[in-house]
């Protein structure tokens, strides 16, 4: 495994969409697009809820297991008193957050619970690792791989857990999951927290996103000559190239990590020399733009923050889209960095 460097989310490189004005000062609209009634938050709520619900229902309960109205105490302090653990999520998730959980105790074993659980899944449910914790009574020895085996075998493990990852269901959520919880009890059996979760994405105000009025794109750099990125300015005005970067520009949704960090990789095949990317929207190619989105691709591998910039509007940052500099490298036929 490649070494990672965390790096911060809020250091990353920005991009700018600017909303521009006529020189007799009156704002060029940019379009008609409206907010949908599935971007609305209370929509956004109830579809994460039923996502939770729905995540949660895809495990009934193995035989052998029987319902439990609520942790027991001695387990607490191992999965907790409420029906929610949240606390590896950030607090923007949290505040975004819709669980549903169920309490099950039974005499199966942790690694019989799991692979149960895994077995009622969908195929591409993506395990995000198993965690443990217990008490050792002794040395574990010379180390070795950091199995589930290995551990029981030294130590007395009181406490597994594992999340899967699930597809969204839906582009109004930021992620779906179901995690086990696994606590050792008295009598040889165990406690069990079934959780399913989702996180929906904060509502995109209509006036970031760009209309139907938009039908030439114009895109300069100022990379140099030697990176070999291709003709400035490259204009685009096939319709329904235009309308694929259009959609999605507006289908980006808010940045709500603030203050949240992620990996990028150590090793670096090249320096990336300096230079930026300007998109520029616009009905006709001499008529005055109606938003322009400049960016500068980021060493790490694509990951800059586009923020929307509309006069009379606060700035909104929204959120890293890998696609968007292979999709304007697509369209254009230019070679733009992308990490």
């Amino acid at each position: 495994m490649k070494p990672v460097l965390v790096v911060p989310r809020a250091a990353t490189v920005l991009a700018t969409i600017v909303v521009a004005a006529t020189a007799g000062g009156t704002m060029v609209a940019l379009g008609d697009a409206e907010e949908a009634p599935s971007q609305s938050t209370a929509m956004r709520v109830r579809i994460a809820a039923q996502a939770a619900a729905s995540a949660l229902g895809l495990v009934k309960p193995a035989q052998g297991w029987t319902r439990l109205p609520t942790v027991p105490l001695r387990e607490r302090r191992l999965i907790g008193s409420g029906a929610v653990e949240s606390g590896n999520l950030s607090h923007e998730e949290r505040a975004k957050l819709e669980a549903h959980a169920t309490l099950w105790v039974t005499r199966s074993t942790p690694r019989a619970i799991l692979a149960y659980v895994r077995s009622r899944l969908p195929h591409d449910a993506q395990a995000q690792g198993e965690s443990t914790a217990g008490t050792s009574p002794r040395p574990v020895g010379p180390p070795g791989p950091n199995t589930l085996s290995e551990i029981q075998r030294h130590e007395k493990v009181e406490f597994w857990s594992q999340e899967f990852t699930l597809s969204p269901a839906s582009d109004v959520l930021r992620s779906r999951a179901l995690t086990v919880y696994i606590a050792r009890t008295t009598g040889g059996r165990f406690v069990i927290r079934l959780e399913g979760r989702a996180v929906w994405e904060g509502v995109r105000p209509s006036y970031s996103l760009l209309g139907t009025n938009v039908h030439v794109i114009t895109i300069t750099n100022t990379f140099p000559a030697t990176r070999h990125v291709g003709p400035s300015p490259a204009i685009i005005s096939n319709p329904s190239l235009v309308q694929e970067l259009v959609a999605l520009v507006n289908s980006i949704p808010v940045f709500e990590d603030k203050g949240a960090e992620f990996s990028c990789p150590s090793e670096k095949p090249q320096a990336m020399p300096a230079g930026n990317f300007v998109l520029t929207f616009a009905e006709q190619p001499t008529a005055v733009a109606l938003a322009t989105l400049e960016g500068q691709p980021y060493a790490c591998g694509e990951s800059f923050l586009p923020t929307i910039s509309v006069p009379g509007h606060p700035p909104l940052e929204l959120d890293v889209e890998p696609a968007l500099v292979k999709m304007i490298n697509r369209i254009a036929g230019l070679h733009l960095p992308q990490g």
